[in-house]
């Protein structure tokens, strides 16, 4: 049974099949957990959407840690987690073994100190710094990466046509990038843009002219985007409270969370 969206329109449902083993299980009154690992970007994504629907499900326990979109790809592969997460695409050797359903578009955003005096940046400016450590506008002379486990670092490569970053500090969460670029107004970072809203010591800088708004990776705009994924173990498939909850994920309540948190929703694929 997939989510209607609203707690009043779950619990009428609830009510209305209760005494059945079927109604039991998919209104979530038996409980039951759900392990899932990975990106540090779609983390926060993610436990919004376990929170919604913990907050509708008595019982039911989701647990949503962090450490990158590698280890979310491996422990997706190694049934290790219910559900791995990933803000890249899943090709070659990490699609082997998982079935990936991609839940939102995310864009990333490139920081700077709100004591940076640049606004805008070209595509050709950010490549020659983070490749060749090349001033932008003869302000912001030198940049922070992602480590190798980062599906946004991934990304930002692949956008970008980056092959080998320079020698750079190279941070293990976006939350460690943006207090590096906060606290100089010479360095910038990249981030998923869902992490400019709310926060006041960093600011968002316009690519090719573009703000990096939800509104313009949804029009296309702004080019700077890159899928948010979640993955399974194929050969185990999903338990059936897992698949209730990617079902809510794709509910209207799911994509309202989805927006409310700055990313595109998609279609189911």
């Amino acid at each position: 049974m997939k989510r209607f969206g609203k707690i009043v329109a779950v619990a009428a449902a609830c009510a209305a099949l209760t005494g059945t083993v079927a109604a039991f299980s998919a209104c979530g009154t038996n409980g039951g957990t759900i392990n899932i690992s990975g990106s540090t970007s779609v983390q926060p994504l993610m436990q919004e959407l376990a929170d919604a629907y913990m907050a509708e499900h008595e019982g039911v326990t989701i647990n949503v840690g962090a450490g990158g979109s590698g280890v979310g790809i491996s422990n997706a592969q190694d049934g290790t987690v219910d559900l791995g997460m990933a803000s890249k695409e899943i090709v070659g050797d990490d699609a082997e073994g998982i079935t990936t359903i991609q839940i939102a578009t995310d864009g990333i955003a490139l920081i700077a100190s709100n004591d940076c005096t640049v606004t805008s940046v070209t595509k050709d400016e950010v490549y020659e710094l983070y490749v060749n450590g090349t001033a932008i506008q003869g302000v912001i002379t030198g940049a922070v990466s992602r480590d190798g486990s980062s599906g946004t670092r991934e990304a930002f490569q692949d956008i970008m046509g980056i092959e080998t970053i320079a020698q750079m500090p190279e941070l293990s969460s976006q939350d460690a990038v943006i207090e590096n670029v906060a606290a100089a107004d010479s360095i910038i970072g990249y981030v998923s843009l869902e992490a400019l809203s709310g926060n006041n010591t960093i600011k968002g800088l316009n690519f090719e002219g573009v703000a990096p708004t939800a509104e313009n990776v949804a029009s296309g705009a702004y080019t700077l985007s890159r899928p948010f994924n979640i993955m399974y173990n194929t050969a185990n498939g999903m338990s059936d409270l897992t698949a209730d909850f990617v079902d809510f994920i794709f509910s209207e309540a799911g994509a309202a969370i989805i927006e409310e948190n700055g990313q595109v929703v998609v279609e189911r694929n």
